[in-house]
């Protein structure tokens, strides 16, 4: 029995440790770890564990080893497992890690009524088929729930032939009667109640009409979040303070259905200015509740009905949209890659534009899922996505920058490169791989580059790309790369283009003779524009070889060369 009381102590705390870190976390997967270790222990002394699950008590062979306290969390394990049914549950020998955290999962999962929340806890383990978990479940709805207070309707009264008004002048005298009262306020399952009694009434039939319709009009108010403020500031246990937040999560899950945007920002921004200020002063156990609160905000489920309500609004209202704005902005940045859709989707300029400007807020405080982003969806991204990192700075930024020189599409690779010119002259060096791109344009695009200013490192590379192979590339790409050497080069470069323009002036069509690579060599001589450079082109205008004249006479057309007069 001790044995059995130790355990449950163990699995106890390994549950209050799921409910408050992150299924990943350090802290769950080593209180999993040290459960599963001491089920072992168990196991080699007693065999299978078998508990009887009861409202308030855990038995083991009869004997109680847990009780739950008087005012049980919503979330308390125990209450979960008899609230859905669970008459006993069983853990076999060989219970392996990954059952016992399929068995949190479903239990946390379900921890809470939710009308969008479909399945229970029972369903799911059937689901599952967890190979060393056995229990069994009854339904216990009409045993134990009482599903209305009777004591608050009248007796039963007449048929519904008679009148309203009979019905209520004969209710109001029967309610005075306080013996009565208290005999209909027994539990419909009370085995005393006839048939006859559980007829409604004309009046039982007015007065749950209008419980229903308060039900369905409930408006969620400013009122509300301030009292579950101040019922989070008077709270100092932790397993109540998380599960007040188990209940806010509802509530802002309907807030964002009703699109009351302006109630949750007002929350968020108390929660931030309040309550994590206190949190730091002798109670840091709040800080993680409330971290998680924001992330939990950002699973698929809850976000999908945020995106499906942002892809319907269609406003211009500025007022509206900044709420909005707000509001998302207290998210996690892992909401990032769900909020990158609307921008794709949404028809209202204004919100695609509220919410990149929430993706950058998102994004300074963690890059990593904008990144990722970048390196699955590459094909996909489209300029919006440009227009969000432009607002973005730093290395890593730059980086995806660099990711994106890749995408399919001219037009990005166009606009990306365009961007990294902007914000550092000096990454056209690592540019240079893109001078073999299929693209026209993006070729045109990275030599461009190379002519906007002198540089050794420029020159050096289109020195030895030009020497490697360069015969078997497109003449109009060549004589492209030969005038960025004349932009950026020097009189480096001059005996290489001396060499390729003078020498086997009666050999025109084999190497580095061709008339192409003269006629190249001839314009980067002229852009370079120096005494050594003019000389060797001098040379070329007085040479018996027609080709090597022919390709002096190319650099006529260069503005920086024709005012200069060469004589023959």
């Amino acid at each position: 029995m001790r044995d059995a009381g130790q355990l449950i102590s163990h699995f106890l705390l390994a549950w209050k440790n799921y409910a408050l870190y992150p299924e990943h976390h350090e802290s769950t997967t080593k209180s999993l770890e040290n459960l599963v270790a001491v089920f072992g222990n168990f196991f080699a002394k007693h065999g299978d564990l078998r508990l009887t699950v009861e409202k308030d008590h855990l038995l083991y062979h009869s004997e109680i080893i847990h009780t739950v306290s008087r005012k049980p969390s919503s979330e308390d394990i125990i209450t979960l497992l008899y609230r859905d049914g669970i008459k006993w549950i069983e853990f076999q020998e060989g219970l392996p890690l990954e059952e016992v955290a399929s068995f949190f999962k479903i239990a946390h999962k379900y921890r809470l009524f939710a009308e969008e929340t479909e399945g229970d806890i029972v369903t799911a383990l059937m689901d599952k088929e967890l190979e060393y978990i056995d229990f069994k479940a009854v339904d216990i709805y009409w045993q134990e729930l009482m599903l209305m207070d009777l004591s608050q309707l009248p007796p039963p009264g007449p048929s519904s032939e008679e009148t309203v008004d009979q019905v209520e002048a004969q209710g109001s005298r029967q309610s005075t009667e306080s013996d009565q009262r208290e005999n209909f306020a027994r539990s419909i399952a009370d085995p005393s109640f006839s048939k006859d009694q559980l007829e409604l009434s004309a009046d039982d039939f007015k007065i749950l009409r209008q419980m229903v319709m308060e039900e369905e009009h409930w408006d969620i108010t400013d009122e509300l979040f301030e009292l579950l403020l101040i019922i989070l500031r008077k709270q100092i246990e932790q397993e109540k303070f998380a599960g007040v937040f188990g209940f806010i999560s509802e509530i802002t899950v309907e807030t964002i259905e009703l699109e009351k945007f302006d109630l949750l920002v007002t929350f968020f921004q108390s929660l931030e200015k309040r309550l994590l200020p206190e949190a730091s002063a002798g109670q840091e156990w709040k800080r993680p509740i409330i971290e998680r609160f924001f992330q939990d905000l950002s699973r698929p489920e809850i976000f999908k009905l945020i995106s499906k309500k942002l892809l319907q609004i269609e406003t211009s209202d500025s007022g509206h949209l900044e709420v909005i704005e707000k509001t998302l902005s207290y998210l996690s940045p892992a909401a990032i890659p769900f909020l990158m859709p609307i921008i794709m989707q949404s028809n209202s300029a204004d919100i695609k534009q509220a919410v990149s400007q929430v993706i950058v807020r998102l994004s300074r405080r963690d890059l990593g899922p904008l990144e990722k982003l970048a390196q699955r969806n590459n094909q996909e991204i489209r300029e919006e996505f440009l227009a969000i990192l432009n607002c973005l700075q730093g290395k890593r930024v730059n980086e995806i920058f660099f990711q994106l020189c890749k995408h399919p599409s001219n037009k990005m690779r166009r606009k990306t490169i365009d961007e990294l010119l902007e914000r550092d002259p000096k990454y056209t060096r690592k540019l240079f791989s893109l001078i073999d791109d299929p693209s026209d344009e993006i070729r045109g695009c990275v030599l461009a580059a190379f002519e906007r200013h002198k540089s050794v490192s420029l020159e050096n590379l289109l020195l030895s790309y030009l020497q490697e192979n360069s015969a078997q590339r497109d003449p109009n790409h060549i004589l492209a790369c030969f005038r960025a050497l004349g932009y950026c080069g020097s009189n480096r470069s001059v005996p290489y283009l001396h060499k390729l323009l003078l020498n086997k002036g009666w050999n025109r069509f084999m190497g580095s003779g061709k008339p192409i690579f003269r006629e190249g060599a001839a314009i980067a001589l002229a852009l370079i524009n120096t005494t050594e450079a003019n000389s060797a082109l001098q040379a070329a205008s007085k040479s018996r070889f027609k080709v090597v004249r022919d390709a002096f006479d190319k650099t006529k057309r260069i503005s920086s060369f024709s005012g200069k007069k060469i004589n023959g």
